[in-house]
């Protein structure tokens, strides 16, 4: 009866060294540090070139909207079969601009917490906790505990959050995305071939302009087609866009959140224990 209360301080000292000398071997091996820093460099860069190409989109648009397209009893405004596209495009690289801050925001802060010399404050105020178990003053105790369960959450909740997003990401949307974003490409693509029929200067491949009437007869004999072909696409255009920008959201923004807020409970449901 009188055994077990004498062992419990020994039994807490020797489980507090064993979880301080674990968080410590992940803190300094960075086993857990490397696969994040890749997935987080990995999806920014996907991020932007996903961003780039809407502002690509949103560019030509606005060149085509302002471009007339006329010959003798017939007349025309590009622009008017992509009026849907301009908002919507813009409206997606605003959030698009979140997805991208929330990114690096993650990146910055992770590049904070895998520093060595936050490492080393993870270490001195580990071992002090451990020393203070082993024999010490409660408050100084529990002082050094609280004080290594903040640093350790700190150090580990935002890799571990990062990790499981990524793995959340590779599983269930980066496939869905990659095609998505190869859409957006292909529409891109079909912008520029009807900036090149109408003799638009575009940025990026200059067009050539329109020579007599019989070019620009033939133009608007190839042109009028794939400008009704686009503007059947606008809606499944902003279906896709709008899907995108939901996955992007979602594993850029939510699921960090999300998987952040949980690691958080567990740790402090476990070192309330």
């Amino acid at each position: 009866m009188t055994a077990t209360p004498s062992h419990r301080p020994g039994h807490r000292s020797l489980a507090v060294t064993a979880a301080v000398a674990i968080i410590l071997a992940l803190a300094w091996s960075g086993v857990l540090d490397r696969p994040s820093e890749a997935y987080l460099d990995a999806a920014l860069l996907g991020a932007g070139a996903i961003y780039a190409t809407a502002r690509a989109i949103n560019g030509l648009v606005s060149v085509l909207q302002g471009t007339e397209f006329s010959i003798p009893m017939l007349s025309f405004t590009i622009g008017e079969f992509l009026d849907p596209v301009n908002d919507l495009v813009e409206r997606f690289s605003a959030m698009m601009m979140v997805a991208l801050g929330s990114l690096a925001l993650q990146k910055v802060l992770l590049t904070l917490v895998t520093d060595r010399l936050f490492n080393a404050l993870l270490t001195v105020v580990g071992l002090a906790a451990a020393a203070a178990c082993a024999g010490g003053p409660a408050a100084l105790r529990r002082g050094l505990l609280l004080a290594f369960t903040v640093l350790a959450a700190a150090r580990l909740a935002l890799v571990l959050a990062t990790l499981a997003a990524g793995w959340t990401d590779q599983l269930f949307l980066a496939a869905d995305e990659e095609a998505r974003h190869a859409q957006l490409q292909d529409f891109r693509g079909e912008l520029e071939q009807v900036g090149r029929r109408a003799g638009v200067s575009l940025e990026d491949d200059p067009g050539e302009p329109a020579g007599g009437l019989g070019d620009r007869l033939r133009g608007v004999g190839e042109l009028r087609p794939q400008l009704a072909a686009l503007g059947e696409r606008v809606d499944a255009f902003a279906s896709n866009l709008i899907t995108l920008l939901a996955a992007l959201m979602l594993k850029t923004v939510l699921l960090p959140l999300l998987f952040l807020y949980a690691l958080l409970r567990l740790g402090r449901r476990v070192f309330a224990k």
